[in-house]
């Protein structure tokens, strides 16, 4: 980009330019979900057991934890406040929330405990919905509160009304689909040959790469020359050599120097 006018180096034009950052582009989001899904299991997942008045959710809470944490009633809006718990599945952690069922009411408390539970879905970072087969007007349609993360959706009380697809029944203990669906979705993020950051450091220095990257996408997309998305792609390469540590930016030093006495 910089040097076109040598005749040993091959000019770079857009069109070779462009499915080469798109196929960087590409390979940094993968590593970016994983980084993420790693962050994740290394704090352990936040995760809302969601769904209407009486389909199960303090049931489930009870059986994943396997003791009698949630009060567990026939009676709609039993919970009110939401419930936590912790359980290990095959070495990953899930920090569990039981929220106060979903719906319309002029209950003052009850009003306070759904609000809680749609603040609690929003901050989750898996949401498992449980749905109640026998009920009979519309189940819960949440889209604003799962948008963007890791959702489970699954049928209860499968003692009494089975249904097709993830079926459980939190009554009777029998949650072993639930769990295996768990494992499968966090341990298939983990399995992977690609690099897998470590700190929020890298993390948020690569995604800086990847903004740079595609700032230089669109220019090039919008008709741009090789040499107007080079500071974009030169700000990428600076990213990724600090995270391998090819390069050490001063600021970094300062702070080192200020805080630490290294010596001769």
């Amino acid at each position: 980009i910089d040097y076109p006018e040598y005749e040993d180096v091959e000019e770079l034009t857009s069109e070779t330019l462009l499915p080469e950052i798109t196929r960087w582009i590409d390979r940094i989001g993968r590593i970016l979900e994983r980084a993420t899904f790693g962050q994740q299991v290394k704090k352990g997942i936040d995760t809302v057991i969601l769904g209407r008045p009486n389909a199960g959710k303090s049931s489930l809470l009870n059986a994943l934890l396997e003791e009698d944490k949630a009060i567990v009633t026939d009676i709609p809006g039993t919970t009110r406040d939401v419930v936590e718990g912790r359980v290990i599945l095959d070495g990953i952690q899930l920090n569990l929330l039981d929220t106060a069922g979903i719906r319309e009411t002029e209950d003052a408390v009850e009003k306070i405990g759904v609000e809680r539970s749609r603040k609690a879905a929003r901050e989750a970072d898996l949401v498992i919905l449980v749905r109640d087969p026998l009920a009979t007007d519309a189940d819960l349609d949440l889209p604003e509160l799962v948008e963007g993360k890791q959702l489970i959706e699954v049928w209860n009380k499968s003692d009494v009304a089975p249904r097709e697809g993830l079926s459980i029944s939190a009554k009777t203990g029998e949650i072993e689909p639930l769990l295996q669906e768990i494992r499968a979705r966090f341990e298939q993020g983990l399995d992977t040959k690609e690099a897998l950051l470590s700190s929020e450091r890298q993390i948020g220095l690569l995604r800086r790469a990847q903004a740079s990257m595609m700032n230089a996408q669109a220019v090039l997309q919008d008709g741009g020359l090789p040499d107007m998305a080079e500071i974009d792609i030169q700000e990428a390469h600076s990213c990724l050599k600090e995270i391998l540590g090819e390069v050490h930016r001063e600021d970094l030093l300062d702070a080192l120097f200020s805080r630490f006495c290294l010596g001769k």
